[in-house]
């Protein structure tokens, strides 16, 4: 295996401290040489944001998003995607969707949950560098919400950027807060 160093006066890390593309792919293959082919690889959590936001007015309002840079790169690439938060203690309809890129993977639809912790998980698998297996769940503490799964068949571009969000819909502002989102890569290399 032939290793290319890169280019010395490029940044190593993002503000975010992702590291940069040409760095992640350095790194990726020290790791496939030090691995011996063993079929092991390096993964672990590309972002976690617990800022809390809320929801405003009526209107679908983007609470914490992600963009993700195109790290999904060889196919079997597994992301997982995990956000949390509460409904505010009222009778207003409330809706809750997860977006991979400009794709709905999960929405709650339009419900009357009063009060109670919601968790949203999905686990996302590079088929191709356009084509996706992607499986979604809810799971809430109030009983008006429905524990479902939601299977998607992926077709967003990964050699681009993709953002990742949730996005709350209330009857007034504040019904919905999301606590975190946590994302996950693990490369299949």
């Amino acid at each position: 295996m032939k290793l290319s160093f890169p280019n010395s006066s490029e940044i190593i890390a993002n503000e975010d401290l992702t590291p940069t593309q040409s760095w992640f792919t350095y790194f990726q293959d020290i790791w496939k040489m030090l691995s011996g082919g063993l079929g092991i690889s390096i993964g672990g959590m590309l972002n976690i944001n617990t800022t809390s936001a809320n929801n405003t007015s009526t209107g679908a309002t983007d609470l914490i998003s992600y963009s993700l840079a195109p790290f999904l790169k060889n196919n079997g690439d597994v992301l997982e995607i995990e956000a949390w938060g509460v409904y505010a203690s009222n009778a207003n309809n409330k809706t809750i969707t997860l977006n991979f890129g400009g794709q709905t993977i999960l929405t709650t639809g339009a419900i009357a949950a009063n009060a109670g912790s919601w968790n949203i998980k999905a686990t996302i698998i590079r088929k191709t560098a356009t084509t996706q297996e992607i499986i979604a769940s809810i799971i809430s503490s109030n009983s008006s919400v429905l524990e479902s799964a939601t299977r998607t068949a992926g077709t967003q571009d990964l050699t681009t950027a993709l953002i990742i969000k949730c996005v709350g819909t209330g009857g007034a502002t504040n019904d919905i807060t999301q606590h975190a989102l946590k994302i996950n890569l693990t490369p299949n290399i």
